[in-house]
């Protein structure tokens, strides 16, 4: 991981979403915890995981200007079951370390160059508070539900909801790419620094590319006293010799006597004029 500057959103503007899923999540599952309108019994008493509703001792009855919650006491150990206490557990763990996360999740994804797998690993554990705040519905199978059972009340639809949000995030963590190149080492995208950095990249890649030296070939041209065309044609092959062509062409009351084409040493071509080395008969 490299520290960019803030708001550089080095993994890209997709981990916007999953800070804003995040944090809705957590707020759903704060609510969800800590309402005493979980579930509703059969008597019509709402119940939540770590509070219930106030009401009358025989706890069937709501007190006079109720609505009110109020934490578990001792009087009501018979109903902490195996399933009261997972809820409760479960409920706890989402609220605790989802908030670490959402932390975590909100001091990354704006400065930070994390590679997939840090993705993958914030991800994960969005996974795990979805899990965990899903199977605080155990709530509905413990003993305070026993008696004729138990309906979802708003606490119970709002955790249904909070453990939506925290998969949607826990999604979108999978599919966050790698940063660039230029913001793992740290550069802003936007600076003199970033673009040295992509030009001298340029050059690496440049100086890796096979040079292929192609043949060039160059032709002139001269006209002797009694008319005859000399055509000398230069050619630089690619292994780096030279090979010289010369074309004589008669003047056009001789036109017919056919034209001499030789190459000669590139040692030869440049001494003295080739006409003088041949001589038509």
């Amino acid at each position: 991981m490299a520290c960019n500057s803030c708001c550089s959103y080095p993994n890209g503007h997709l981990t916007i979403a999953p800070c804003l899923l995040s944090i809705v999540a957590y707020i759903l599952t704060s609510i969800s915890l800590w309402s005493c309108q979980y579930a509703e019994t059969y008597y019509g008493w709402s119940v939540g995981i770590m509070q219930r509703e106030a009401t009358d001792r025989d706890w069937f009855t709501v007190q006079s200007g109720g609505e009110q919650c109020t934490p578990y006491t001792s009087d009501y150990n018979q109903f902490y079951d195996t399933n009261f206490k997972a809820a409760q557990g479960l409920g706890l763990t989402t609220w605790i370390v989802g908030f670490i996360m959402v932390i975590v999740v909100w001091s990354v994804a704006p400065c930070v160059a994390t590679p997939k797998v840090g993705w993958r690993i914030i991800g994960g554990m969005f996974f795990l508070m979805g899990g965990c705040q899903l199977f605080t519905l155990l709530f509905l199978a413990s003993n305070i539900c026993s008696s004729g059972g138990c309906i979802l009340k708003n606490g119970g639809v709002v955790s249904i909801f909070a453990f939506l949000f925290w998969w949607a995030a826990a999604g979108i963590c999978f599919l966050i790419p790698d940063a660039t190149r230029e913001r793992d080492v740290g550069l802003p995208q936007s600076s003199p620094q970033r673009a040295a950095a992509a030009a001298v990249g340029g050059l690496v890649q440049q100086s890796e590319t096979p040079i292929v030296v192609m043949a060039t070939e160059s032709t002139t041209q001269r006209v002797e006293a009694d008319g005859t065309i000399v055509a000398e044609t230069v050619k630089n092959n690619p292994d780096g010799s030279t090979t010289v062509t010369t074309s004589i062409i008669p003047p056009a009351a001789v036109a017919q006597v056919p034209d001499v084409q030789v190459t000669v040493p590139a040692s030869v071509s440049g001494r003295g004029n080739p006409s003088s080395v041949f001589e038509k008969r």
